[in-house]
């Protein structure tokens, strides 16, 4: 079972992160107070190697990386965020079903079935 200290929310967003004097974009995945998970297939990055990345305009952390495998990278922040930055930079997925969900125009009404 995954046992996790934080709730993560997904991201799916890029991000700059800066390792060993170098920048470069990468994908934030999810996002938790205590951590992240990037997409690293540009970096080479070992474990216990410092980041700092730039999440947003306003928001930058830093930290080390935790773990790596098949091109991501789970990095450890040196301080916490504050959870409402990580509800700002995340989103959480509908838990509705995709089959059973109804198709609306942008106020409400439901659309027309497709000929």
């Amino acid at each position: 079972m995954d046992e996790r200290k934080y709730e993560r929310v997904v991201a799916d967003r890029e991000i700059e992160c800066i390792a060993a004097g170098l920048r470069s974009k990468v994908v934030l995945y999810d996002l938790s107070a205590g951590g992240c998970m990037i997409e690293t297939r540009q970096l080479v990055l070992a474990n216990g190697a410092s980041v700092y990345l730039v999440l947003n305009h306003f928001l930058e952390t830093s930290g080390q990386i935790a773990w790596q495998a098949e091109g991501h990278a789970g990095v450890q922040f040196g301080q916490m965020l504050n959870e409402a930055a990580v509800r700002f930079l995340g989103f959480s997925p509908s838990r509705q079903c995709f089959e059973t969900m109804i198709p609306r125009d942008r106020f409400g009404r439901l659309l027309p079935p497709l000929q």
